[in-house]
């Protein structure tokens, strides 16, 4: 129990509902939520396993994130669903208040940036500035005020994990405006180890392939291009990205810092 009585914050981390639609535009919109929920709930169960009380995020359900808190509690973690909207200027607030008075601790030992959004468009000329906003206020902004408002609360040993996606690596023409602000998330998790290191805190990124979740992107264009590319073919599990974050969150990985972890059959590296 590498992890126990440790506090950490997973954004994103209630279990994905709803009725999903195959061969729709949204469809890849609705697949990368799915799988920002689902990797989100892999790593709650993951860290709470390790002895970790949690905070649940959610920004719809509650109910969702209610069953996500009682599996955890089932396993012997102490858990609290908390509501923040990503796109709020409170959102980091929000969520460390609430630990911090949940689990009357002075103290966040883990954030796991997991929330996300995405937007898809065929081409440049379909990319709208509301578009471009709402998925850097997410995906970016949003990590950053969180990570702004643990860190005074974090000692050393203090962990924090962003997650990115292969993509920010590959690119893709569909996802422009998704690919760049992951790749924003990186570039900020890499400046920011580099200051929180005299610390003691490290930042890692842990980048997912194609992650099966109870949708699939086979048969589209971006599956067919990433699994070209893959030494392992087939997709990869949430609970298999789950496994590197509670890694970089424990103990043994106290000399990482500053790295991008590829959780993606070796799409990196083609």
């Amino acid at each position: 129990m590498d992890l126990k009585g440790k506090t950490a914050i997973v954004t994103g981390s209630s279990k994905p509902t709803g009725t999903l639609q195959h061969g729709t535009r949204s469809y890849l919109v609705q697949w990368l939520t799915a799988l920002t929920t689902g990797i989100g709930a892999a790593v709650a169960f993951a860290l709470a396993e390790q002895g970790a009380n949690i905070v649940v995020h959610y920004s719809n359900s509650a109910d969702s994130a209610q069953a996500v808190v009682k599996q955890i509690k089932d396993l012997g973690a102490q858990a609290v669903a908390i509501k923040a909207d990503a796109s709020s200027n409170d959102f980091g607030k929000t969520l460390v208040e609430g630990a911090l008075d949940a689990f009357n601790t002075q103290t966040i030992d883990i954030v796991v940036n997991n929330a996300g959004t995405a937007a898809v468009h065929p081409s440049i000329a379909e990319v709208d500035a509301d578009s471009w906003d709402t998925v850097y206020h997410v995906n970016v902004r949003a990590p950053f005020l969180l990570i702004q408002a643990a860190v005074p609360h974090m000692k050393e040993g203090g962990r924090i994990i962003n997650i990115g996606s292969i993509v920010a690596r590959s690119g893709n023409k569909m996802l422009t405006v998704y690919a760049s602000s992951k790749a924003a998330v990186t570039s900020m998790s890499v400046s920011l180890a580099e200051e929180l290191g005299p610390k003691g805190i490290t930042v890692n990124v842990v980048a997912p392939g194609p992650i099966s979740t109870e949708m699939s992107m086979k048969g589209s264009p971006i599956y067919d291009k990433l699994m070209n590319n893959a030494h392992i073919k087939r997709e990869g599990s949430a609970e298999e990205v789950a496994s590197a974050v509670a890694w970089l969150a424990s103990s043994k990985a106290g000399y990482v810092t500053g790295q991008l972890i590829g959780v993606d059959g070796g799409i990196s590296f083609p």
